[in-house]
């Protein structure tokens, strides 16, 4: 994780596209740094383990768009 925290913004959305398992749109897109990194991978996987490992429909900053 500390790689897509550190790394371009492009990376960290190439993870979150392997983590939810496609690709989104940002609803809500926050302003890139460390901390609303750390804050979108914690809500992504937060999200995925109260859903049984899947990306919910509902998310408050992004939408599958897949």
């Amino acid at each position: 994780m500390n790689q897509q925290i550190t790394g371009t913004w492009e990376e960290f959305e190439g993870w979150i596209r392997r983590t939810i398992g496609g690709n989104f749109r940002w609803k809500i897109r926050p302003q890139d740094t460390a901390t609303n990194r750390e804050m979108v991978a914690d809500l992504i996987k937060g999200a995925m383990k109260r859903n049984d490992g899947t990306f919910p429909e509902q998310n408050s900053f992004i939408e599958r768009t897949e």
